[in-house]
């Protein structure tokens, strides 16, 4: 039976990613080393200031080596998120692909999506890898961890950091250089939304300022979800506010690639970067 064309495009994408990604053993080993160092890092460094923010880290269960490795895992779905749409729309651009791709019957969202998959497909294997290297060899502690809500929370973070990745590859396809939505959200994410140390120590002005971002409430709910277990019930107040971003960020982001694609294939600039 023939694939069709159509539904088998996302799979060609894959398969095309994976090849490449594969055949450079040495980087998968590299990285996965990488992710040991990191872990390593942060289990010597809650050794030493566990004791001093142990007041703020209460309702995450105490430990702050528990409480950065998922602020840790998950942020790298905010990188995955708002690079990869943006930094796959330049490659093209700079092999001179992307305008012979969107010439074909392909549409730019299937393009885009499709050219995604891997990335997020790896994103999730690391958080896999920093879980599981977690709790083998730095004592990770979960208790009872609610599975399915931090599956919840997980997905709607997946989809709100891949809106935005597609707002910021708009902004590429029409200013070329320079991307404002990249800096904002991963500057200010990193700073604010709770990956290194609880939003609470900030000073309230900037956390009033922090809970203008999803990583906060992404963050929140996985934390709460696997280090404490807690039920999706107690999480109605981030989960309403993650899938209110959600819901925002995928019309903007749909919105802003339907006038960038038109933007870009009326000046003619698809190729130019």
């Amino acid at each position: 039976m023939m694939l069709d064309p159509v539904r088998g495009r996302p799979w060609a994408f894959l398969r095309k990613d994976l090849q490449v990604a594969t055949s450079y053993r040495l980087a998968f080993v590299l990285q996965l080393f990488g992710i040991a160092l990191t872990l390593a890092l942060f289990y010597f460094l809650a050794r030493l200031i566990d004791t001093t923010m142990n007041p703020y880290l209460d309702r995450y269960g105490g430990d702050y080596f528990s409480f950065v490795l998922i602020g840790v895992a998950v942020s790298n779905y905010l990188s995955t998120g708002l690079n990869a749409f943006a930094s796959r729309i330049r490659d093209e651009q700079v092999l001179g692909t992307l305008e012979a791709i969107l010439s074909t019957p392909t549409r730019f969202s299937t393009y885009l999506l499709s050219s995604a998959i891997w990335n997020f497909l790896w994103a999730s294997f690391t958080i896999v890898i920093y879980l599981v290297f977690g709790v083998l060899f730095f004592d990770l502690k979960m208790v009872n961890p609610n599975l399915p809500v931090a599956l919840l929370f997980l997905s709607l973070t997946v989809i709100a950091f891949s809106s935005l990745g597609i707002l910021a590859a708009s902004f590429i396809l029409v200013m070329k250089r320079g991307n404002p939505v990249n800096w904002v959200f991963t500057s200010l994410s990193r700073l604010l939304g709770g990956v290194y140390f609880p939003v609470s120590v900030l000073p309230v002005w900037l956390q009033k300022a922090a809970f203008l971002l999803p990583l906060t409430y992404s963050l929140e709910g996985m934390r709460m979800a696997l280090l404490t277990g807690v039920a999706l019930a107690d999480l109605k107040k981030e989960l309403l506010a993650l899938v209110v971003f959600t819901a925002a960020a995928l019309f903007f982001g749909i919105l802003s690639a339907r006038f960038a694609i038109r933007r870009a294939r009326r000046d003619g600039t698809l190729g130019q970067y």
